[in-house]
Formats: structure tokens, C-alpha cells, sequence
């Protein structure tokens, strides 16, 4: 890797060969966007369309990709796919709040798809609230790049006009106007997450089963011919764009996650903050999201992996049966490159038409075109009291449409479904159909399952612990908003105080496996309390899976609440754990369970309104 200097032009690569790059970033800032201008010759803005940034993170045909990653924010561009118009790409970061100048630590890192690596380390200092970080640009026959760092006293206006925009400017009024009545505040955008449950909300019910809960697992392609779509980051959009999938249907709002090439390794659950950078442009093998994926090599072994999903699902319809609940299907999404051979075939063959009376459908999803095997024959795969699989292949997966993916991994699980639970091949225990009944907790406690919540009376003191088994040390963080709206954490550097703000305090750090404690001294001054857990770095991999934590709310009346961990993650060093809410007469609390992207310790961010965003405020680093 070479340093890219302030004012450094360094080549590329040439135009015409097929150039890709990706640009990650990375901003120790607490309030920081991201966004990349693509303009003309003249360096004005031509087409906003091709303006990539949160709200817009891919360019019309793709060309730029924007997504967050576990460490920061990437870009990846095919140079020579973009519109000819565009001469120039300039990447820019812009703060509502706070100068980008403030930023502890800062860096840009520019990867072409041939040639070296180059980084700029950003120069902390300035009160700008934007700034041009790089440039990339044509240049006789060739791409090029330079560092630039120039800020702009203005914030995104002064940005937006020095690339030929209009901003909307405010006229002096004459006279003082008489003051409006209040205005409410404009609803907050969808975000694509969002927009994508709805379409698979509306799939389900065309489908028929529009009130199915289901336990949603996931199987990805790591072989050696997957690493173009890797690259491409064809694998995290993918990933992505099956996250809605289990929000609808998984109790858990999470998938179950598996790589598998040679061998496999079981990834835990993912959910909507978790996927984020989890697949990013490279193989898992090289990344080592956990350490047992380094191992799995690059050749394509499906029975080992189908049969651990088998021995998972088992596992979970017998805790459901032991506890007297009804059956839950599983949705098996498997994806693959192909490549399968002959004896490989009769072994999935094998698995497929022994697992025909379990409440477990297999989908296959094929990318590329390549031999499937017995897979492009599941249809008429005779010896089976039902189809308990399927299959389709798509020769482009990022040019099929939500709707279109989610119309064909859906229709034939509800179909199968429906007549699966017609049937009588399993003998599920008398249960109301679709209920979830609560497990078992002591007297006078609620036990919180994922995302639910509850509302008790509202104590004079509210005591917090975290517990957790194993020998790591878990840190407990308070993100809190006070009536008056200020935001702040109590932690193991800030213990908080009782008698004035935040009237929150913290027992200690204690460095070692067992529990930490709040206090919440006068609930009414107080608007919302989110309870995070920090796993610093020591812990190794794996840390919330093993440890267990859960948050114990009690309180001087006698009322018991519990928030326990109840997926599998594997990688996060951050999981907010369960929330209070005080702006009522009672005090309501719910379970969140929401983790880290792969790889970061960036903390949560609780914002005024009471809205948790991860992977969105600073970083931590636990120096002792």
C-alpha cells in the first residue's frame, strides 16, 4: 500500500480496460455523510441522478455503488461504464452538526481492480463542515487520482454552488411576517429496508400466507468461482436484499447464516445492522469474519453444509415441541455459483428425499450460468411424499427486481406450506395456529422476547444489570435523552451522577465475567435510556454468542423485567439490548437486540427523537 499525499496525481489505470475501483473511508467524526459528485468538463453537476450518496447510493445503471461497510463507507465504481459526460468523481464529506475537522483519526483508501493500493491520511484541524477529500478524473487517455482536502466555510451549500448547483436562498423580508402556526415535521424518508419488507409483505399475501412466521437460514456460496461476485459486491447486495425476507417472516427479525465451499462455517444470525460490510468486496477466507470461515478452502461441498442447517432446524422444532409450542416452518434460502458434480448430486438427492415430512422447505437460488446438477431437476425429483424444494437461476441477480426476486423465493415455499400443514407429517402439540406462546420465566418476572415490549408502573428508582456468563469482560453503556432533549452515554469514563444530569449511574467497570449495574435515580427527568453492551477486541470472535448477556430491569417495586440475548452473532463488538421509555405515565420497556456491522466499533447513536441508528457514533477503544 503507497500513501496518497495532499496534491499527489497518481495514475490509475487506463481508460478502456475495463478499470474498477473501490474508494473506503473511514471517519472517526460522530456526525458524518458521505456523498459522490459526478460532474462534466466544466466540473458542474450535469445529470444529479449520477450524485451517489445515503439517499441514492447507487448511480442509474449501476455504475457506483455505495454501501456501508464494518469500518466505514465504500465505493465501488467501473470506471469505464460511467456515462462519457462525466470527467470527474469527487468525493465529499459534510456534517450537519460538527466541523469535519474534528475527527480523531481519518482515512481514504483508493483499491484499483489492477495496480497498488493507495491511502490518504486525512489532516485533522479546520472548522468547515465539508470537505473534498479525493478526486478522481480523466486524464489523456488514462484515470487518475489526487488528493485534494479542501474545505468549504459554507457546509454543503458553498459545496453544492462550487459545483454549479442551486441552492434556494432566503429573501429579507420588509416588515417582521406574522408568525405561522407550528408546523409538524415531515415524516422521515423510507429507507430501502423498509420499502423491501413491504414488498415482501405484499408477495406473502398474494401468496396466501400473509400471517406465516418462519425461521429463515441462510446458505452462501464461498467457493473459488464466486470471487468475481464477491468483488462486485453482487454477494452483500444479495445479502441485503434478504434481510427484509427474515424481518418478516423470522420471530427473530434475523437470518441464520452459512458460508460453505470445502467446508462450511456456521456465521450466526445476521439482521438488518449485522449484514451491513459483512460480505463487503472479498472472499471470507481472506477477511475472516470468524476464524473457522479461514478453513472452509474454495472447492464446493453442499451435503456437509445441508445437513448441519438440517441438525439446526432439528434442534429448534425440538426446543418448540418441549416447550408446547406449534410448528414453524424453515425456509431454507441456498445460493450458489453451481459446479456440482455427479456424486455430489445423489447426495443431495439423498438429503432432499429424506427431509420430505419435516417442516423444512430447501430453495436454491442459482447465480450465473453454470451446472447445477440435480438441482435444475428438483421438480421432477421423484420419491417424495411432497416437493419439499426448489430452484430457479438468474444469469444477473442485481438486474432482477425486488419484486421479481421475492415473487420467486416465496411462491413455492407458501404453496408447499399450505399443503404441508394439511397433511399430518409432523405432530405438532395443540397450539392456537400461528401463536407463539412465552417461555417460561419466574414469578412476578416478564421475560421479553425479540422486539416485544411491556409498560409497568413507573418507580421512584429503576435498577439496570447486565449479566453474562464466560470469562470476557462486557461493558455496560447508557445512551440516554433527558426531557430537556441533550443526549449523552454513561459508561465505564463518564459513571454518571445521581442528583444532577444525567441522573444515571454506573457500579464500575468490572473487567471480568459476571455483571455491571445502573441506576436510573429519577426516571421523570429522563426521556429514553438505551442499554448497550461493548465487547472490546480481547474477547476474540464469538463473545455475545457465548456470553449471553441480558439486561435485568428491577425496581423498588418489586417488578421484574428481563431482556436476554436471544440470537447467535458471532463478530459484533456492539449489541443494544433493550430500551426504557419514560416520556409516559408508566415506564415502557422493550427488546431490541440489534448488533455491529462486521468488523467496526463504531457505538450506537441515540438520537433526541428516541431513534437508535447503529454503527453511527464514535469509536471505541478501550485503553486501560
Amino acid at each position: 500500500m503507497a500513501p496518497l499525499l495532499k496534491g499527489q496525481r497518481l495514475a490509475l489505470g487506463p481508460q478502456g480496460q475495463g478499470l474498477t475501483l473501490t474508494v473506503h473511508t473511514e471517519l472517526d467524526h460522530p456526525d458524518v455523510d458521505l456523498s459522490l459528485f459526478a460532474l462534466n468538463d466544466a466540473r458542474t453537476i450535469q445529470d444529479d441522478s449520477y450524485l451517489t450518496f445515503f439517499n441514492q447510493p447507487a448511480s442509474p445503471g449501476g455504475e457506483v455503488r455505495m454501501t456501508a461497510t464494518g469500518s466505514g463507507t465504500q465505493f465501488t465504481i467501473d470506471l469505464d461504464r460511467l456515462p462519457t459526460w462525466i470527467s470527474r468523481l469527487v468525493l465529499c464529506a459534510t456534517s450537519d452538526s460538527q466541523p469535519i475537522g474534528q475527527l480523531q483519526r481519518g482515512q481514504v483508501t483508493v483499491t484499483p481492480s489492477a495496480g497498488e493500493t493507495l491511502q490518504l491520511t486525512l489532516t485533522p484541524g479546520g472548522q468547515e463542515l465539508a470537505v473534498m477529500l479525493v478526486e478522481i478524473y480523466r486524464h489523456q487517455g488514462a484515470w487518475r487520482v489526487t488528493a485534494v482536502e479542501q474545505g468549504f466555510n459554507g457546509g454543503m451549500a458553498a459545496l453544492v454552488r462550487s459545483f454549479g448547483g442551486d441552492v434556494a436562498e432566503e429573501s429579507p423580508a420588509d416588515a417582521p411576517a406574522p408568525t405561522p402556526p407550528p408546523v409538524p415535521p415531515a415524516p422521515e424518508p423510507i429507507t430501502k429496508v423498509e420499502l423491501r419488507k413491504q414488498q415482501v409483505s405484499v408477495v406473502l399475501t398474494k401468496a396466501g400466507v400473509s400471517g406465516l412466521k418462519a425461521r429463515v437460514m441462510v446458505v452462501m456460496d464461498a467457493s473459488g468461482s464466486m470471487s468475481g461476485l464477491y468483488s462486485r459486491s453482487t454477494v452483500q447486495e444479495t445479502l441485503e436484499r434478504l434481510i427484509p425476507v427474515a424481518a418478516r417472516l423470522d420471530d427473530n427479525n434475523a437470518m441464520e447464516f452459512w458460508y460453505y465451499a470445502d467446508r462450511f462455517a456456521r456465521m450466526g444470525d445476521l439482521d438488518e445492522d449485522s449484514v451491513l460490510g459483512v460480505a463487503g468486496t472479498q472472499m471470507p477466507q481472506v477477511t475472516g469474519v470468524v476464524p473457522a470461515v479461514k478453513k472452509i478452502g474454495y472447492g464446493n461441498n453442499e451435503p456437509p453444509v445441508m445437513q448441519d442447517v438440517l441438525s439446526v432446524h432439528r434442534e429448534a422444532a425440538a426446543e418448540d415441541r418441549a416447550a408446547g409450542l406449534p410448528t414453524m416452518p424453515t425456509l431454507v434460502l441456498f445460493i450458489t455459483d453451481g459446479g456440482i458434480s455427479g456424486s455430489t448430486s445423489r447426495q443431495i438427492e439423498k438429503i432432499i428425499k429424506d427431509t420430505p415430512r419435516e417442516a423444512l422447505f430447501w430453495q436454491f437460488v442459482g447465480l450465473g450460468r453454470a451446472d447445477y446438477g440435480v438441482l435444475a431437476k428438483l421438480d421432477t425429483l421423484q420419491g417424495r411424499v411432497i416437493d419439499n424444494s426448489g430452484f430457479f437461476a438468474v444469469d444477473d441477480i442485481d438486474h432482477v427486481t425486488d419484486e421479481q426476486l421475492y415473487t420467486r423465493m416465496l411462491s413455492e415455499f407458501a404453496q408447499w406450506w399450505k399443503k404441508w400443514s394439511t397433511l399430518g407429517l409432523d405432530s405438532p402439540p395443540t397450539a392456537p395456529a400461528g401463536s407463539r406462546l412465552p417461555a417460561a420465566a419466574p414469578a412476578g418476572t416478564v421475560s421479553l422476547k425479540k422486539n416485544a415490549s411491556v409498560s409497568i408502573r413507573k418507580a421512584q428508582n429503576i435498577t439496570i444489570t447486565l449479566s453474562w456468563t464466560g470469562n470476557g469482560d462486557l461493558d455496560l453503556y447508557a445512551f440516554y435523552v433527558l426531557k430537556n432533549g441533550v443526549t449523552g452515554k454513561v459508561y465505564y469514563k463518564d459513571r454518571g451522577a445521581a442528583e444532577k444530569p444525567p441522573y444515571i449511574t454506573l457500579s464500575g467497570d468490572s473487567q471480568k465475567a459476571g455483571k455491571e449495574t445502573a441506576v436510573i435515580h429519577r426516571p421523570d427527568e429522563l426521556a429514553h435510556v438505551v442499554f448497550a453492551a461493548y465487547s472490546a477486541i480481547s474477547n476474540g470472535a464469538g463473545s455475545f454468542a457465548s456470553y449471553r448477556p441480558t439486561t435485568i430491569f428491577t425496581d423498588d417495586l418489586g417488578q421484574e423485567v428481563r431482556a436476554p440475548v436471544l440470537g447467535r452473532n458471532h463478530f459484533s463488538f456492539w449489541v443494544a439490548l433493550s430500551a426504557i421509555d419514560l416520556t409516559g405515565t408508566q415506564a415502557r420497556i422493550s427488546h431490541l437486540e440489534r448488533y455491529s456491522s462486521f468488523g467496526t466499533e463504531r457505538s450506537p447513536l441515540l438520537q433526541a427523537t428516541g431513534k437508535l441508528e447503529m454503527n453511527r457514533g464514535v469509536i471505541e477503544f478501550k485503553d486501560r
